[in-house]
C-alpha cells in the first residue's frame, strides 16, 4: 500500500440472530467517510430473520451451514476480503461515522503498528434499562482510562492490517465457544510482535447486555477460561487492562468471604467493613464519572453491580485456578503455536 493511495478497509462482521442490530451495524459500516469500504457479513448459522435483513444491504453476505463461533466465523470474511485493512465489527455495534477513516490515519502515520482498537461509546446503541447503561458507562471509562500502547484487543470494533494476518496467522479456531476468549488469545498474540495502540477517535456504540444473569455467567466463565492464557502471557500482563481490575476484584472477594467471621465476634465486622471501603476506594473513579455522566441515580446501581460482577469474576477465576492445577488439556490450552487458518 503506497502512501499516496486510498487503502481499501474490509469491514468484516460475524453474526448469530442478530436481528436486532445487525441493520444497525451494517449501515453504519456502510456510511463511512472513508471512500473505500467493502462489508462482509458472515452469517454463522442464524435461525432467526437475521440472514434475510442482511440480503436487502448492500453488502457481502457468507452464509454457514454450522454454528462455529466467533472466531472461525471472522476467518471466513478475512478469507473472502480483499482490503489492506481488516476492520472487525461486531453485530450489536454500530461505528461512528469516521471510525474507519481514523484509524486508517493512525495506521498511516505509524506503520509499524499492528493493531487500532476502538471503545465503546457513552451511551448504548438501543437503551434497555438500567443494567444495559451501567455496563456501557463502566466499558467507556474504563476503556478511555486505557488509551495508547495496548496489549489486549477490542475486535468488537477494532482495525488489523492484512500483512499482520499473513504473518502472524488468524483466529485460532481450536478455541470455540461462546467464552472460548479466542480474541484475547489473538490480541496478545499481536502485541507480541507489534505496537498496538488504543484510541478514543475509534468508536462504536454497544447493544450491550442488560440482564443481571447473563453478565453474571459471562463474566465467570471468561474469568474461569482465561486462567491459563493470562498465566503464559505473564510477560504481558493483561489483567493490568482488564475492564475490572485486579485489586476490585480482590476487595470484593475479601469483603463478601470475611463476612462470617462476624459470627465469632462483632469485633471482627470491622474486616468486612475495612475491605468495603477499600472497594469503595478503588471504584470511586468511576462512581464519580457516572455521577458526572448519569447523576446520582445511577450511582448506587454502579456500585452494586460493579460489586457482583467483581464477585463472578474472582470465582471464576478461583474455579479457573483450580482446573488449572487438576486439568492438564485446560493448562495446555493456549501453548501450541497457530499457523495461518
Amino acid at each position: 500500500m503506497k502512501p499516496t493511495e486510498t487503502p481499501l478497509v474490509s469491514v468484516v462482521i460475524p453474526c448469530h440472530n442478530s436481528r436486532k442490530t445487525i441493520a444497525l451495524s451494517v449501515l453504519s459500516a456502510l456510511h463511512q467517510t472513508h471512500s473505500s469500504v467493502e462489508v462482509i457479513v458472515v452469517d454463522d448459522a442464524s435461525t432467526d430473520e437475521t440472514p434475510e435483513i442482511v440480503r436487502k444491504l448492500d453488502c457481502t453476505l457468507i452464509e454457514l451451514t454450522d454454528n462455529v463461533g466467533a472466531g472461525p466465523a471472522r476467518n471466513r470474511g478475512i478469507a473472502a476480503s480483499r482490503g489492506d485493512i481488516l476492520f472487525f465489527l461486531d453485530s450489536d455495534v454500530a461505528l461512528a461515522s469516521d471510525a474507519v477513516a481514523n484509524a486508517v490515519r493512525i495506521f498511516e502515520e505509524n506503520p509499524s503498528y499492528g493493531a487500532v482498537w476502538g471503545v465503546y461509546g457513552d451511551r448504548p446503541l438501543v437503551d434497555d434499562g438500567v443494567v444495559e447503561w451501567v455496563q456501557v458507562l463502566y466499558g467507556h471509562y474504563r476503556a478511555t482510562r486505557k488509551l495508547g500502547p495496548a496489549r489486549t484487543g477490542h475486535f468488537a470494533s477494532g482495525a488489523v492490517p492484512r500483512r499482520v494476518i499473513d504473518h502472524i496467522g488468524a483466529f485460532d479456531e481450536r478455541l470455540r465457544g461462546q467464552y472460548a476468549n479466542e480474541d484475547h488469545e489473538f490480541s496478545l498474540r499481536i502485541a507480541e510482535n507489534y505496537p498496538v495502540t488504543r484510541t478514543l477517535s475509534v468508536v462504536g456504540y454497544h447493544d450491550d447486555d442488560d440482564q443481571l444473569s447473563s453478565i453474571l455467567r459471562k463474566l465467570y466463565r471468561r474469568a474461569c477460561s482465561l486462567v491459563p492464557l493470562v498465566l503464559k502471557q505473564r510477560e504481558l500482563k493483561p489483567e493490568r487492562e482488564a475492564t475490572h481490575r485486579p485489586a476490585e476484584v480482590a476487595a470484593a472477594l475479601l469483603t463478601t468471604t470475611s463476612l462470617p467471621l462476624v459470627l465469632f465476634s462483632p469485633y471482627l465486622a470491622a474486616l468486612p467493613i475495612a475491605f468495603l471501603t477499600w472497594f469503595i476506594g478503588v471504584d470511586l473513579p468511576l462512581l464519580n464519572y457516572v455521577r458526572r455522566t448519569a447523576g446520582w441515580r445511577m450511582v448506587l446501581p454502579s456500585a452494586l453491580l460493579s460489586f457482583l460482577y467483581s464477585l463472578a469474576i474472582s470465582a471464576g477465576a478461583l474455579s479457573g485456578g483450580l482446573r488449572y492445577v487438576l486439568d492438564a488439556r485446560f493448562r495446555q490450552r493456549y501453548r501450541t503455536p497457530v499457523g495461518v487458518h
